[in-house]
């Protein structure tokens, strides 16, 4: 009798879904896992490999030079 009533449709559809439901979460649970490897990884070989820092000097030196102030002139008008 429950042989007959678990190979309703139904049933079969909801033993599918179940197992999709269960392979997307075990699939995210994965790919959740090699990215924090792959961040660890990553601070692993930042911290290994040493990079050369170049220690620029502040000057007076203009880096916008395309860049002009704006100069405003007004002139006051009396309120006739």
């Amino acid at each position: 009798m429950i042989e007959r009533v678990m190979n309703l449709p139904i049933f079969m559809f909801t033993r599918v879904a179940l197992s999709v439901l269960i392979s997307a979460s075990a699939g995210i649970i994965v790919l959740s896992f090699l990215w924090m490897f792959w961040g660890f990884a990553d601070d692993v070989y930042n911290a290994l490999v040493l990079e050369e820092e170049v220690i620029v000097k502040e000057t007076s030196v203009d880096l916008s030079p395309h860049i002009q102030p704006i100069l405003v002139t007004a002139k006051k008008r009396t309120i006739e």
